[in-house]
């Protein structure tokens, strides 16, 4: 491929393309494990509903993972939940397990 000299006008251009493409790729290739003030900032919540959220709609070992004391978020199974893909049921609350255990005996 040959490129003249008229040709040089289009760099500046073309360097601008490849900053926009690298900047586009580097959100694409976002963290996929969010501790709880990263997935706050992600869907723009507090971080007292973060916290609300997980205890009440959210399983552990699927949507999140608690590793010494560190809680992590699973971006992607998130997203899923966000979009209504979440195929888990919400966790039943200790409330609940305690009627559902007193009304069996």
């Amino acid at each position: 491929m040959e490129l003249g000299l008229e040709h040089l006008n289009l760099l500046p251009k073309m360097f601008q393309l490849v900053e926009t493409m690298y900047e586009e790729l580097k959100t694409v290739q976002a963290k996929r494990w969010l501790n709880v003030k990263e997935l706050a900032e992600y869907l723009g919540y507090s971080k007292d509903r973060i916290y609300k959220i997980k205890d009440e709609h959210l399983l552990e070992g699927i949507h999140f993972h608690n590793k010494t004391g560190k809680i992590l978020f699973d971006r992607f199974a998130i997203d899923d939940w966000v979009k209504g893909n979440d195929t888990h049921e919400p966790r039943e609350s200790k409330r609940d397990i305690v009627d559902r255990l007193l009304s069996s005996i």
